[in-house]
């Protein structure tokens, strides 16, 4: 959920044409902290098995479930 950006046609496809400017954007939405901390889990890696998919649904359901109870619940990401 923290890695998530909704763009339209447009915007996607002018995103996807100039990376630099998407970073920018990026830096000015999210915050150059909470883009230095996705660079870091995109270079780690996840070993996952049927435990870890089964731990990761869990998470995301009681985080769905939060949110249902109270629409300001920010959603947390699993990692």
């Amino acid at each position: 959920m923290d890695n998530a950006v909704t763009l339209c046609h447009h915007h996607h496809r002018v995103m996807t044409e100039n990376p630099l400017s998407f970073s920018g954007l990026l830096e000015v939405e999210l915050g150059a902290g909470h883009l230095e901390i996705l660079t870091e889990k995109c270079r780690g890696i996840l070993k996952e098995n049927k435990a870890v998919r089964d731990e990761i649904a869990k998470h995301y359901r009681e985080e769905v479930r939060k949110k249902e109870q109270n629409p300001d619940y920010v959603i947390v990401s699993y990692n």
